[in-house]
């Protein structure tokens, strides 16, 4: 089975005022009072259109991270903290990668490799729950694709 997403998580109050302003984007609740926006071709493409920009790969160690993503977190972060997560996934192997912005500003530098995601959802104040880690306390397991929201 495959795990394939692009993303912004953080607090709900930040997600949900982030997707409140495009029609194409769904806030995903989450445990611990987080949320998430998943980055679909639809959302990218409405904010494409509004600000005609063009959506490119802005850095080498993400496959997801574009420049409409940075622009978001710089955005978004202010006075709090935003994490860029993506994966790719399939029969327990391939990446997963991500960056963490506050107040504008990049805190963690765009990653990949093993506990990336935990790593940065610790950063943005996820607590393990029982025998957990960040990831599964956010049960992200259960949001395998995002064509499915």
């Amino acid at each position: 089975m495959g795990h394939n997403i692009s993303a912004i998580i953080g607090r709900q109050c930040t997600i949900k005022k982030l997707a409140g302003t495009w029609i194409n984007a769904q806030v995903i609740e989450l445990p611990q009072k987080f949320a998430m926006v998943f980055l679909t071709n639809a959302f990218l493409e409405d904010i494409e259109e509004l600000y005609d920009i063009c959506d490119a790969c802005c850095c080498p160690e993400l496959d997801g991270f574009t420049t409409i993503a940075e622009q978001l977190l710089q955005e978004y972060s202010f006075h709090t903290r935003l994490a860029y997560i993506e994966t790719d996934y399939f029969g327990g192997v391939g990446t997963q990668g991500g960056v963490l912005y506050e107040n504008a500003h990049m805190m963690i530098e765009p990653r990949s490799g093993e506990g990336t995601i935990n790593l940065l959802l610790r950063e943005l104040g996820v607590s393990c729950v029982r025998d957990k880690d960040e990831f599964d306390s956010l049960n992200l397991g259960n949001y395998r694709h995002m064509q499915d929201f």
